[in-house]
């Protein structure tokens, strides 16, 4: 690959990392304690199936310290050094860096029909970002849970109540997208 090529992506990389960075100001729906139905996740799911795995987790890993950065106080409400990596990682490094995996999981389904399978692959790493989300509910934030709830049952509520909206509203867009603009989504090599 040219240092032209890399540069261009690199370029592109950047400009949906700013695109998720307003959008994730853009809240439809916010909750309590953290979490909110956005349209952040699209353009870094976007770069995911444009560009590979490395580029799409590459720019999510990006996406998320910047979000870090952002969010930095809530790390803090992590009573010790292990719960503070444990959330560095759940929520924002890992929780966006697997969207960048989108195109593996297309590929699956790719050769029968394009737009179920940039769909399917949306939705699988929307799936990866939950499970990131629900397993730091569990293990970090768990004494949030309402008296009586089991801490797994209250983390897989909790994060379902925006993830799942928000995985049907990115599922939705990458399927026009896929279907009205599809050279959105293959790359000049």
């Amino acid at each position: 690959m040219s240092k032209k090529n890399n540069l261009l992506i690199l370029v592109e990389g950047a400009m949906l990392i700013a695109v998720a960075t307003v959008l994730s100001y853009l809240k439809i729906f916010e909750m309590p304690f953290g979490g909110s139905i956005t349209l952040e996740m699209l353009p870094l799911i976007i770069m995911g199936l444009r560009r590979g795995a490395k580029w799409g987790v590459l720019t999510g890993f990006v996406h998320g310290l910047i979000q870090m950065i952002i969010g930095f106080s809530n790390v803090m409400y992590c009573n010790t050094l292990l719960a503070q990596a444990g959330c560095i990682l759940l929520d924002y490094l890992l929780a966006f860096s697997v969207l960048g995996l989108a195109l593996i999981f297309a590929r699956f389904l790719i050769s029968k029909n394009k737009v179920a399978a940039y769909v399917t692959g949306s939705v699988v790493v929307c799936v990866l970002r939950f499970i990131c989300s629900f397993l730091s509910g569990w293990l970090l934030w768990g004494s949030y849970a309402p008296e009586g709830m089991a801490a797994p049952v209250y983390s897989f509520l909790y994060n379902g109540a925006y993830m799942l909206p928000d995985t049907i509203i990115v599922a939705v867009l990458i399927a026009i997208l896929a279907a009205k603009t599809p050279k959105l989504f293959v790359a000049e090599k």
